[in-house]
């Protein structure tokens, strides 16, 4: 229901309706909307930064040529897809109920990549010059764009397809010379 109306749409009564319990009854697992609100998104995020965490702990080229598989779940997960995308929209000014919950996951997550594409320079695999934190905020930037997109259009954007080839050439992009995709 917040994937389909926003935090801001949906009334505790109609969940508490479609999920078969009273609204007293919801109000005593979750004291609140907003504490329900932080269920939903801890939930649904729960699984996404542990696979995240897996990922980015190959390091280097090894963590970019995963991003085709983060496409393929986004892909399968439409409605959890939507859900974040409609609560991140919600939540951007301070204040707003998931605004530090949502700020925090986006540093966590280029802390990640920053780490993996460090990981991937000590290797060598990875051209000196590139700039870890920004070269994560970057590739957040791509995969959330192109997801959105898909949202938006999917008869037009292939989320899978289009994170396939900004997997490749990025791969690209990033190798250093005589690593093993420049050799």
């Amino acid at each position: 229901m917040f994937a389909r109306r926003g935090f801001r749409g949906t009334g505790m009564t109609e969940i508490a309706a479609r999920v078969g319990i009273t609204e007293p009854g919801l109000l005593y697992h979750f004291r609140n909307k907003e504490g329900l609100l932080r269920a939903v998104i801890e939930w649904r995020d729960s699984r996404s930064m542990d696979y995240a965490r897996e990922v980015t702990a190959l390091g280097g080229l090894a963590t970019v040529r995963e991003m085709p598989a983060y496409a393929h779940r986004n892909s399968a997960e439409r409605g959890l897809t939507k859900l974040f995308a409609v609560l991140l929209a919600e939540n951007l000014d301070e204040g707003d109920p998931a605004h530090a919950f949502f700020r925090d996951r986006y540093r966590e997550m280029r802390a990640l990549l920053a780490d993996a594409l460090a990981v991937g320079q000590e290797r060598g695999e990875i051209r000196a010059d590139v700039v870890p934190a920004r070269k994560a905020a970057e590739i957040l930037a791509t995969l959330d764009g192109l997801a959105t997109q898909w949202l938006l259009d999917p008869d037009e954007v292939d989320l899978v397809d289009a994170i396939e080839s900004y997997a490749r050439s990025l791969e690209r992009d990033l190798a250093a010379v005589g690593s093993a995709l420049g050799q």
